[in-house]
């Protein structure tokens, strides 16, 4: 099970990976038509910020708990 309680909490990085997908993928192809680099481009933005906006959710719900080792 995921550290976040919240269903909110564990929606959010899909719907920021998704987001920011669907712009950095509108931008490769307004640019380029090479369809490998912009498949590559949109997996590197979906998981790059799925995993960073988890990051810093998880970082924001223990320091909210008072988890915070620091």
């Amino acid at each position: 099970m995921s550290d976040t309680d919240s269903p909110v909490a564990r929606l959010v990085p899909y719907l920021l990976a998704i987001t920011v997908t669907v712009f950095a993928t509108l931008a490769v192809i307004g640019r380029d038509g090479n369809l490998l680099l912009t498949l590559v481009i949109a997996v590197v933005a979906y998981f790059g910020t799925y995993f960073l906006s988890q990051l810093v959710i998880r970082l924001f719900m223990r320091r909210g708990r008072g988890d915070d080792p620091h």
